[in-house]
């Protein structure tokens, strides 16, 4: 796939706000004792083609639902998707049909505008997932220089946005995906309004916190390689 505009909307929250939703096999990728992050992640995408039969480029939009845990297989940090919403109709068939991922149709829209040097002035989200949301932010910095409570920028980004490994629910079955792409190195945002009932009503960040995220980490393009189909990997 061909991805654009990848926003990194992250939250540092009580990891038992989050562990109800991961399956036995996984554990939370704790940055302290108590504490893990959870993301929304929210992207263009284009399929780019199959590696053994020729497929159109299909566009689309995707926003994720994301926390992080521990791969019991490298026991590096590692991503498992809690929920996933697209734009596309037959997107979302062929997603769910290839990788049995529990996706939905989520209709919703990206627009950004672009200063003359490629700076991010503006990066609006809106549309529909179990009720209104909207996102709104703008760059302030072409590079991260440090994240607390990462005790370096390299550590952050490892973490947060360059996992190749995720996993998720098949019905029963726990999935390991693998996936690859380029390190990738982010942009900063700061938020101007953040509206995003689903996270609340799904009890993991309260509505009085959505609107303060701990950090927006903006990527404007990668390519990024992913091996079907994903693998079992437990049961539920």
């Amino acid at each position: 796939m061909l991805l654009r505009d990848m926003l990194y909307v992250s939250y540092l929250i009580p990891s038992d706000r989050i562990s109800r939703f991961l399956p036995p096999a996984l554990k939370p990728a704790m940055v302290d004792e108590e504490h893990v992050f959870v993301s929304l992640v929210i992207f263009r995408g284009k399929t780019s083609g199959a590696a053994t039969i020729p497929t159109p480029r299909i566009p689309f939009d995707q926003v994720n639902i994301r926390t992080y845990v521990i791969d019991p297989v490298t026991g590096k940090p590692s991503v498992y998707f809690v929920h996933c919403g697209i734009s596309g109709g037959l997107i979302t068939f062929l997603y769910h049909a290839l990788s049995g991922m529990p996706v939905e149709h989520t209709p919703f829209s990206i627009k950004t505008e672009k200063a003359r040097d490629g700076t991010y002035s503006r990066y609006e989200v809106s549309g529909i997932w179990h009720g209104t949301f909207t996102i709104e932010a703008e760059e302030i910095s072409p590079a991260l220089t440090d994240l607390l409570p990462f005790p370096n920028v390299q550590e952050a980004i490892d973490y947060l946005i360059d996992p190749l490994v995720g996993f998720y629910s098949d019905g029963p079955i726990v999935r390991r995906l693998e996936v690859y792409h380029d390190p990738l190195i982010p942009r900063v945002c700061k938020p101007i309004k953040i509206i995003f009932p689903y996270l609340s009503q799904l009890g993991i960040v309260p509505a009085d916190e959505v609107a303060l995220p701990h950090s927006m980490l903006l990527i404007p393009f990668t390519p990024f390689l992913i091996y079907l189909p994903a693998r079992a990997f437990a049961h539920l």
